[in-house]
Parts: C-alpha cells; sequence; structure tokens
C-alpha cells in the first residue's frame, strides 16, 4: 500500500470546539518532516510533536507529547525514540522508561491520519495499523469511505470512544474531526 501514497505537502489548520482549540501544523525541514498539534482549552494544555521521514512510507523518529492541567497544577511529559534499526521504540513518561520492540511500520495517532489521507485507496475493509499510544504498541482498525461529492471519512472502527475524520479527496484538506471521549461528543470543525 505505501507505493500508493499521495505526495506530502506543508499544511496548517485549526478547528474550534467551544472554547478549545486545535492547531496543527505539518513542516518539511530539511527532508525531516515534523507534524505538531496543540490543544488549548480552560482547564489544560495538551501539546505534541511528532517528527519522521517520508519518502515511500511514513518513518517515525521521535515523538514528543506533553499535558498541562489546570495552568500547571499537573504535568505530564511523554516522549518515544524510534531507532528502526534494532526495531526497538524507547518510551519515557517522568521517570518510567521502558523498552518497546516492534516487527513493522509503526505511527502515533498523527501520522496514521496523515498515511491514511494519503493512501490513494477507498475501501471497506479494515486498515490495520500499530499506533504508539500511552506506552504501548496498538493494533488499531481504521475504514477509509466515501463520505459525499468529493468528501471521504475516515473511521475508527472500534465499538466505543468514536473517531471520524472528514477531509476532501483532492486538496486532502480536513474540514472536521468527530471523537467521542466517554460518551462525550466533541465536534471540531475548520475556522
Amino acid at each position: 500500500m505505501a507505493s500508493n501514497l499521495f505526495p506530502l505537502n506543508e499544511e496548517s489548520y485549526t478547528f474550534k470546539y467551544r472554547e478549545s482549540e486545535f492547531k496543527v501544523n505539518l513542516i518539511n525541514l530539511n527532508n525531516e518532516w515534523n507534524i505538531k498539534y496543540e490543544i488549548t482549552h480552560p482547564y489544560f494544555k495538551l501539546s505534541q510533536a511528532t517528527k519522521f521521514s517520508y519518502t515511500n512510507s511514513i518513518r517515525l523518529s521521535e515523538i514528543k507529547r506533553k499535558l498541562i492541567v489546570l495552568g500547571g497544577l499537573r504535568k505530564i511529559e511523554e516522549s518515544y525514540e524510534i531507532d528502526h534499526a534494532i526495531k526497538e521504540v524507547k518510551y519515557k513518561k517522568g521517570q518510567f522508561i521502558e523498552t518497546l520492540k516492534f516487527d513493522d511500520v509503526i505511527y502515533d495517532d498523527l501520522t496514521a491520519h496523515l498515511y491514511l489521507r494519503l493512501l490513494n485507496s477507498q475501501t471497506d475493509q479494515e486498515i490495520l495499523l500499530e499506533v504508539l499510544e500511552r506506552g504501548k504498541i496498538r493494533q488499531k482498525k481504521y475504514l477509509k469511505i466515501p463520505y459525499g461529492p468529493d468528501t471521504i471519512k475516515i473511521k475508527e472502527n472500534k465499538e466505543k470512544d468514536k473517531f471520524e475524520l472528514f477531509f476532501k479527496d483532492k486538496s486532502k484538506k480536513i474540514f472536521k474531526v468527530i471523537q467521542n471521549v466517554n460518551g462525550r461528543d466533541f465536534i471540531w470543525e475548520d475556522l
């Protein structure tokens, strides 16, 4: 499937949901790509920076994630360093350090969604991806399906806490994201 990818372009977009804002920037720095996001909410601030290379596939090298709750009352920092030569991920969260092994291509949520947008196919069959999440490598199932004229929906295929991403097929521009977390819907719409 990797040889069936669209070219990657720099992009940035901002989504809004009530009093929250979600900013994403994808930039190319000397043939190393960096995708950054920041969510600001009255009670917390969440940010992540993911570095990867992109030729005929996405190849993660580093992820740094930070959560600040109630203006600094609680802080959580996580990082992942990916070594493709020995197929290992070094995961750090505070003082906790763990090494994870992987066999094939791995993603974080941002690069998984990017890969699915760039994939030049629509299918009713599940697309299985290995995704780094909360210090583990989890197998996630996605569907990429037509949603309307020139509109595609990517849906994470699971029972609860749904995730749906909507984008224009030709431009690959995301215009809406729907998340359901613990029974509460968040509908992020492009500004």
